[in-house]
């Protein structure tokens, strides 16, 4: 509905976007959205509100110095938030995402970005996910609540591609997924990842479900006065089975 290629010094603020899911085709996210961007840099949204898009509510790609503040991403067929293709130094702040696929979707490459005091309810699958080449990000005071498979999910990659370095403290992670739910998932072969300060419950039956799971094949998983509580497992590590 808004897109933006090739431009820089921008500021999109005070909207509205309705994007008629219902009478749509469906649009990947990697080429539309409510705000698409490619390859643009200095870029803030501030004040948006993107709606029931059939793709993705915010997507940019290929871009740096990203500020997206105090917008409300929901009700899309696509990701809430999608910094994606490599994009630098993204900022995404204070925003809420509700009723999307994803709440916030780190896509391949996103490095040194910041995700803080967001609010993220109902998504489909996971609240935050982050994974090929998502490296050296922070994500700290998300509130994460009734996601409908993981409340934070580091995907499954290889080594070479894999979401290393990144930190995950002080987010509030709450009623996460089916029976077999897990508040934090991280697979594949990641490494050098830290889950500190994390209030992480179940407000209801433990069933089968998980609070942190850590992959049999990730190394230099630090695990640091996290609050879990209503889970059947508590901390499920697999390393020694791998």
């Amino acid at each position: 509905m808004l897109s933006g290629e090739n431009i820089a010094g921008v500021v999109i603020e005070d909207l509205a976007l309705d994007g008629n899911r219902a009478e749509n085709d469906l649009l990947d996210g990697n080429y539309a959205g409510c705000i698409w961007l490619q390859d643009c840099k200095d870029v803030k949204i501030r004040k948006v509100i993107a709606r029931n898009y059939h793709g993705d509510g915010i997507s940019w790609q290929v871009c740096h110095d990203v500020l997206v503040e105090d917008c409300h991403s929901h009700d899309h067929q696509g990701l809430g938030f999608h910094p994606g293709s490599g994009s630098q130094r993204s900022i995404i702040r204070s925003n809420r995402s509700e009723r999307n696929q994803i709440g916030i979707f780190f896509c391949w490459g996103v490095r040194f970005g910041l995700a803080e005091d967001n609010t993220i309810l109902d998504v489909r699958e996971s609240g935050i996910s982050i994974g090929h080449r998502d490296t050296d990000n922070l994500i700290r005071r998300n509130s994460i609540a009734k996601s409908g498979k993981v409340g934070i999910l580091f995907r499954n990659e290889s080594e070479a591609f894999g979401p290393h370095r990144n930190r995950c403290e002080h987010n509030r992670i709450v009623d996460s997924g089916p029976d077999d739910g897990i508040g934090i998932d991280v697979r594949g072969q990641t490494e050098s990842v830290t889950l500190a300060q994390n209030e992480v419950r179940e407000p209801r039956k433990p069933m089968s479900r998980i609070g942190i799971r850590i992959g049999p094949k990730t190394r230099d998983i630090t695990l640091a006065n996290n609050q879990i509580a209503g889970y059947m497992v508590d901390v499920s590590d697999l390393r020694s089975q791998g």
